[in-house]
């Protein structure tokens, strides 16, 4: 139930994230950061997909309220640490960065994602339409990211890469 937040699992974006990270190549130990969580439906397939750590934030206080209604549904209460940090707050390294999020905010908080990123480690990217991916696409070149999967669906994109070692 996303209440007022993003995230019933119907939207194509919502969608995409959820099979790449189902798909990608992670880690035995894997970790997660979801950035903008929203109702959290990103954080607790993973850890369904057994992330042995998995940070959920949204700016949003009324997000991370349902985003905590939503894991406690599922029974996932210890397994999921939600904050309402913003992204420049946060420390520590991840295997998956899953943002979905609108285009503005991913370029304004592209920058952030590197530092937070292991070596080899993914970026997922959603929120992007299809007119919006070459912007994209250069952010990641710039900042030596490879190995790009894409999906697509409606008029939206998804993009994973990969953080040079």
């Amino acid at each position: 139930d996303p209440g007022p937040a993003f995230g019933t699992g119907q939207h194509p974006t919502t969608q995409m994230c959820l099979q790449l990270i189902e798909k990608l190549r992670k880690p035995e130990h894997w970790t997660m950061l979801d950035v903008g969580t929203g109702s959290g439906i990103l954080s607790v397939y993973g850890a369904k997909l057994k992330a042995t750590r998995i940070l959920a934030i949204d700016i949003d206080p009324e997000a991370v309220r349902w985003a905590k209604r939503n894991i406690e549904l599922n029974d996932l209460s210890g397994k999921i640490e939600l904050s309402t940090r913003p992204l420049h707050q946060i420390s520590g390294s991840f295997s998956i960065i899953a943002a979905n999020l609108v285009y503005e905010e991913i370029i304004k908080l592209f920058p952030l994602f590197p530092g937070l990123l292991n070596p080899g480690g993914w970026l997922i990217l959603s929120g992007i339409l299809r007119n919006q991916e070459n912007e994209i696409n250069e952010l990641l070149e710039n900042y030596r990211f490879e190995e790009y999967q894409s999906l697509y669906q409606e008029e939206w994109a998804c993009l994973a890469s990969k953080r040079v070692r």
